[in-house]
């Protein structure tokens, strides 16, 4: 294997370890979202939860 060759297949497995880290913090922000979506819809649903009990005891 010459120089050139060694140095093309390091760069080429630089390039493969870019892309899979890319895609990897792609897979975290995505899961980042769904949790805070669910967050966000989980606290909702506590509020709405929590009125419809104090309207319930007013009653």
């Amino acid at each position: 294997m010459t120089w050139q060759e060694k140095h093309a297949a390091e760069e080429c497995a630089l390039r493969t370890r870019q892309a899979a880290d890319q895609i990897t913090a792609e897979s975290i922000t995505y899961c980042s979202d769904l949790l805070d979506d669910f967050l966000r819809t989980i606290g909702r649903m506590e509020r709405e939860y929590l009125r419809a009990v104090r309207e319930g005891e007013g009653s």
